[in-house]
């Protein structure tokens, strides 16, 4: 129990601390202008579909260092290789989808000549 503690204080440090420094304000800033056109809703759309990208590519190097720790701490049983190996596929898998649906945003703003 103690270690799943541990493990979740430092998934929570490594997500948290980047975003805690980012937040600090180094100079004033104007707020952003309303919204008055489509394509400054397609560009808020699409500045959210970047950081939910790069939150995914994120997690999927967090779980690949856990499979990799997985793999060190098993000590040949084979259940626990197979766990680790079990979160390194899902892992793999989550970085196939994103790059995917990444290379489908990027065809269909080809196809319809959006910049």
């Amino acid at each position: 129990m103690n270690k799943k503690i541990l493990n979740a204080i430092l998934l929570v440090s490594l997500v948290c601390f980047p975003i805690l420094a980012s937040a600090q304000i180094t100079s004033v800033q104007t707020p952003p202008t309303p919204i008055t056109s489509v394509e400054s809703v397609f560009g808020i759309l699409n500045r959210l579909i970047q950081w939910i990208f790069t939150i995914l590519l994120i997690m999927a190097v967090i779980f690949i260092m856990f499979a990799a720790f997985g793999y060190l701490g098993s000590a040949g049983d084979p259940e626990a290789v197979k766990s680790a190996q079990n979160k390194l596929i899902y892992a793999a898998v989550a970085i196939g989808v994103g790059l995917i649906a990444q290379g489908v945003v990027f065809i269909v703003k080809q196809l319809l000549g959006a910049s």
